[in-house]
């Protein structure tokens, strides 16, 4: 059975002032509580009322204890043996008047024991608090010290970055003053670092300068300090021109940024300066390089030209420029015989000469190529007609240069165009004055002209033509064909052999015939590229024109060369491999050389006739005029064939010629068969024609009224022909 709870019976009132001096006696003997003892015994007293009256009530104590305990803290009893001497107190008050029992006895072991405990428990945590309280002190110590030896750290890296940094660094207050700078920016603006502080930066840097350059940033570099600070860019970067306290001046990069404090207020700025004057005079020099001729302190051609668009840009549409192009003569020989410091001398000369003229004619003048020159007009009313303008030019460049003693006539070819601002744009004038120097040119030396539109087009298109030669031949619209080549035997036509020509079929134009098709070739060279595959195609044919021609003595295929193609290092060596290729004997094939190229020894030329006659290869002479030299060559040669020029001696035959022509031509034409040599005759175009030439001696015909040229395909379509031809 339960046992019932018995209310306490606590100890009588006039024991609680006996209890209260007991407690504080005990209290205050063992441990130090900084309070009168009257006050404390007073306090106690009010505490043992409050504890006798929680022991007199139904209501649970627990909480009067908690309460009564918290006070205690507050009044100065935080000693553990203070907590003991009260636990000790109270327990011998309270329970005093108990009947001692084992019971009791025990209780009040129980409660010294848990007096005890509790006394230990308050000293463990007490000491427990206080360690906690040490360790979070070093912790906070030691944080100290790491940031501030982090700081000292950081502090001295920015110094040493400061001090040692290539770069000037200056802190200013936000009026510009001075307030710290470095070695560095001493030494860029010249001036002592001691004299620096104070000194208002932007007074350093010229914000009107004199000599500006294309890379600076115009205006006052204020303008820059207040856009930074007003928020308008986070930092600036700008190229400046500064004054240094010695006077000189310094190209430099500039970057303007703020320090903020603590409250995130603008404080400094922080202006760093890096000297870029090498480096500027470096790139100036490189422009000058790129702009500039380095030989003769000209402009270049692309500086020429794009002072050209600028003056066409700027100018009134109602007014005109002159622009001459100046091509030295035979300056090529002067490099070659006089050397090339000779030529560089004289290039400085003509150059010097030209300025002179431009001095008087308010122009421009630029080398625009290794022997050629450029001169530019803005017209005005003082200003010559073109015939006055290349007098001064000439008249200028007429006197001989001496150069170490040795004098040297300077002679050169223009060609000049004049025009309206608004009526070509740059580089078509550039092409106008190219196109009249290239008339020039052709016409002599020291020859100039004018620009003409329709001369310029008919150039243009042949060029054009020139240009689409090569891809003609790749794709097959130019291509090898053959007219018949007809000997005159005792008056009868039979033909004996073809002539390879060139035919160009064009898709978008007129057919254009061999003489036209060799002019362009040679013109860009292309016809030195084509002799071998030609020659490889014709030597591939000589067997099929065995086959229609029929067995005969002699060559069944006549090739005449250009001027290029006779002097070409590789033509005896293209023939050779065109023979081996095709497996053909080499006396089935003649090659003409052009007669001028080898009278001129051009290249090979003289050589080239030589070896392919020792090859056994027919040769012969085209292009032959009939002059003095030309009639000894054949004598020393052993040529088979001489092919007279067509716009010269193979002209007289035509209803056009005059009796003196035709005369001299044969007296030509025998002295030609009388050496022993077939006279030959290019594009007979009547029947007329072909009897004059039958009773004048010529030895074969070629091409005209014997028929068209044929493909490579219809060879067997060649004409046998066996009419009669009159002599009358």
């Amino acid at each position: 059975m339960d046992r019932q709870p018995v209310p306490a019976t606590p100890p009588p009132a006039a024991r609680r002032e006996e209890l209260a001096r007991a407690w504080t006696t005990n209290a205050t003997s063992s441990a130090y509580i900084p309070r009168a003892v009257v006050e404390i015994e007073e306090v106690l007293l009010e505490l043992v009322d409050e504890m006798l009256a929680a022991l007199a009530g139904d209501d649970r104590p627990e909480p009067v204890g908690m309460r009564i305990g918290a006070r205690l803290v507050n009044e100065g009893f935080i000693d553990p043996t203070a907590l003991a001497a009260t636990i000790d107190s109270l327990t011998k008050g309270l329970l005093g008047d108990v009947e001692p029992s084992p019971d009791t006895e025990l209780a009040r072991r129980v409660v010294a024991l848990l007096g005890a405990l509790s006394a230990g428990y308050a000293d463990g945590l007490r000491s427990y608090t206080l360690t906690q309280q040490e360790q979070v002190k070093q912790a906070l110590f030691n944080a100290m010290v790491r940031t501030e030896h982090n700081l000292r750290a950081t502090e001295n890296r920015f110094r040493e970055v400061f001090t040692s940094s290539a770069v000037g660094i200056a802190i200013t207050d936000l009026d510009g003053m001075c307030v710290e700078s470095n070695p560095a920016l001493s030494q860029i603006l010249a001036c002592p670092p001691g004299q620096l502080a104070g000194r208002t930066l932007p007074d350093f840097f010229l914000s009107d300068d004199a000599d500006p350059n294309p890379r600076g940033t115009p205006g006052d570099v204020r303008a820059a300090y207040r856009r930074v600070l007003a928020g308008g860019a986070e930092r600036v970067h700008e190229h400046r021109r500064l004054r240094k306290e010695d006077g000189d001046t310094a190209w430099v990069f500039l970057a303007i940024s703020l320090l903020h404090d603590g409250a995130g207020e603008p404080a400094y700025f922080v202006t760093m300066v890096q000297d870029i004057s090498e480096l500027q005079l470096l790139q100036d020099r490189l422009s000058h390089q790129l702009l500039y001729d380095a030989l003769t302190g000209l402009p270049n051609r692309q500086h020429f030209a794009s002072k050209l668009e600028s003056v066409l840009g700027r100018a009134e549409s109602d007014r005109t420029v002159t622009l001459c192009f100046v091509n030295l003569d035979g300056f090529a020989a002067v490099n070659h015989g006089l050397g090339h410091d000779f030529g560089d001398s004289l290039l400085r000369t003509v150059a010097r000469r030209l300025e002179e003229v431009a001095r008087q004619l308010r122009a421009l003048v630029a080398r625009i190529g290794p022997d050629e020159f450029a001169v530019l007009i803005e017209d005005s009313p003082a200003t010559p007609n073109l015939d006055g303008v290349i007098d001064r030019i000439n008249t200028e460049l007429a006197e001989a240069e001496f150069i170490d003693e040795r004098g040297v006539g300077i002679g050169a070819s223009i060609g000049a165009v004049r025009c309206a601002t608004d009526e070509m744009s740059s580089a078509e004038l550039f092409r106008a004055a190219d196109s009249a120097l290239r008339k020039a040119k052709a016409t002599g030396r020291r020859q100039w002209a004018g620009y003409h539109a329709a001369d310029d087009r008919r150039a243009r298109e042949r060029d054009a033509l020139a240009a689409e030669l090569p891809a003609a031949w790749e794709n097959g619209q130019l291509s090898v064909a053959y007219e018949p080549v007809v000997r005159l035997d005792d008056g009868t036509e039979r033909a004996v052999a073809a002539r390879p020509v060139l035919v160009w079929e064009r898709e978008d134009g007129e057919p254009l015939d061999h003489r036209e098709c060799v002019e362009l070739a040679e013109r860009t060279g292309m016809s030195v590229q084509l002799g071998p595959d030609v020659l490889t195609e014709v030597c591939g044919h000589l067997i099929e024109l065995r086959a229609v021609l029929g067995e005969q003595d002699g060559a069944l295929a006549r090739l005449q060369l250009t001027r290029l193609q006779t002097g070409d290092a590789d033509l005896v060596g293209a023939v050779h491999r065109a023979i081996e290729r095709t497996a053909v004997p080499a006396s089935l094939l003649e090659i003409g050389l052009d007669t001028a190229a080898v009278l001129d020894d051009h290249g090979d030329a003289r050589d080239n006739l030589e070896v392919l006659a020792a090859l056994g290869v027919s040769t012969g002479l085209c292009g032959f005029q009939g002059g003095p030299r030309e009639l000894d060559l054949v004598a020393d040669t052993a040529v088979n064939t001489v092919t007279l020029a067509a716009d010269g001696a193979g002209a007289a035959g035509r209803d056009t010629a005059s009796p003196v022509l035709r005369e001299e031509t044969e007296r030509l034409v025998a002295a030609i068969v009388a050496g022993g040599r077939e006279c030959s005759v290019l594009d007979v175009r009547t029947e007329a024609e072909a009897r004059w030439w039958a009773a004048a001696g010529a030895t074969s015909l070629q091409g005209g009224v014997f028929g068209r040229p044929v493909a490579a395909g219809a060879l067997a379509t060649l004409p046998d022909l066996t009419r009669p031809v009159s002599a009358g």
